[in-house]
């Protein structure tokens, strides 16, 4: 379980500017785990976006290798944990400007919290309409990990578009957490001037 501390300081850093985490600039020690659960070590170099590959190589005199989503399980670098995750649906540049959801095949997820509900961080690259410039959307991803089948659910972080976008996002929240009352609650009262990690610390307690 992570502190609100710590969601707060994790999710500053991605926001400030994902470009600049290490293993973005450059290759890093790491782990990849494969599908069939085993481990290679070495050096990882990977771009926080839905639509980028991991480069993993053995040594810096190896020759690089890269993996998408579907070829391994997942990676760990600088202490954080990525997870390969399948069939999303979320909110993008679409959902900012035309209310319309984007569905991703794909794409590697930080680990924020894992326990009844899995919690997951993702970066869509995106374009914005407006300042007709590239900008990364963000989005929380819930899953019921009693039943890993069921869909995941996403929700969008940090995103300017009207409140009531916000408001139809948590119609799948509203499904997902219907057993949870304190959670419904804290997620009818939510609004996108809140602080949202105060309702994904309480997700993760449960």
């Amino acid at each position: 379980m992570k502190t609100i501390l710590l969601i707060t300081l994790m999710i500053s850093s991605l926001v400030i500017n994902a470009q600049e985490y290490s293993f973005a600039k450059d290759f890093v020690t790491g782990k990849v785990t494969l599908n069939d659960l085993s481990e290679l070590n070495g050096e990882l170099k990977w771009t926080p976006s839905h639509d980028s590959d991991l480069k993993f190589r053995k040594t810096k005199d190896d020759k690089v290798t890269k993996y998408n989503p579907n070829e391994i399980i997942g990676f760990t670098v600088d202490k954080m944990s990525f997870v390969s995750l399948k069939n999303l649906i979320v909110c993008s540049d679409n959902y900012a400007l035309i209310g319309q959801t984007t569905k991703i095949k794909e794409s590697f997820a930080q680990v924020v919290s894992k326990g009844k509900f899995n919690i997951y961080l993702i970066t869509l690259a995106g374009y914005n309409p407006i300042s007709r410039a590239p900008e990364d959307y963000l989005n929380f991803i819930f899953q019921d990990a009693t039943n890993e089948k069921n869909n995941l659910i996403a929700y969008s972080y940090l995103i300017r578009m009207k409140e009531k976008k916000y408001e139809k996002a948590k119609a799948d929240l509203y499904i997902l957490f219907k057993d949870y009352p304190e959670v419904i609650e804290k997620i009818k009262s939510f609004n996108k001037e809140n602080s949202f990690l105060e309702l994904i610390e309480m997700i993760s307690k449960i």
